[in-house]
């Protein structure tokens, strides 16, 4: 995971201001700064989001792959493999000028707030439920939702709809990724879940 980090960095410092790292390099990144390491979970690879004018400097320094069916580009650096999300042309919720205006810097990389990442998250999810990668997206919603202590309604209300709010249920529900995470610990598994409930419930509650 160091090694990705490592060359994560290298591309945000490229793009300062115009690089935003999501998905479960940017969940890894904000479990680290609130000093839960123990729950989180290594990722093979990196996904970031870019602003137009920057993306036309990073195809002038790196192969880009389009990947057209979904709407992406892909990039290999030092062997690992990016996903790059393009402002104005992918099929993320959220568009890039919001995601940047809340981004909040961590160990010199640039990660999308938690509102924001829970948003792609669930909608990662929905594509993904039945599948190894699903299981990695319910795992890293629990991650956000434990960390999301005083949730931003008015960022997420926009986004949030009864299709999410039941992603939100299923994903929380689910006894056996509480388990997974503390490594069989019953104790702990337990203290996580309630915590995520608890955070879980002004969401649930919202009308949308």
């Amino acid at each position: 995971m160091e090694e990705l980090l490592k060359t994560s960095q290298e591309l945000a410092e490229l793009f300062p201001d115009g690089a935003i790292f999501i998905g479960g390099i940017a969940v890894y990144l904000h479990s680290k700064s609130q000093g839960l390491l123990h729950l989180a979970e290594s990722s093979h690879d990196g996904d970031f989001y870019i602003s137009l004018i920057d993306f036309a400097d990073l195809r002038d320094l790196e192969e880009i792959t389009p990947n057209r069916r979904l709407n992406k580009y892909q990039l290999i650096k030092n062997g690992w493999e990016f996903d790059v999300y393009v402002e104005r042309n992918n099929h993320l919720a959220i568009p890039f000028c919001e995601v940047n205006a809340e981004k909040i810097v961590i160990d010199n990389l640039p990660c999308a707030c938690l509102e924001h990442l829970l948003i792609l998250k669930l909608d990662a999810y929905s594509d993904r439920l039945h599948s190894s990668k699903g299981d990695k997206d319910k795992r890293d919603i629990i991650r956000i939702l434990n960390m999301m202590k005083n949730p931003r309604i008015d960022i997420l209300k926009n986004y949030l709809n009864q299709e999410k709010i039941k992603l939100i249920k299923l994903a929380i529900s689910d006894n056996s990724k509480y388990l997974e995470m503390c490594k069989n610990n019953s104790q702990q598994a337990s203290a996580l879940r309630k915590s995520t409930q608890k955070n879980s419930q002004i969401l649930l509650d919202l009308e949308v």
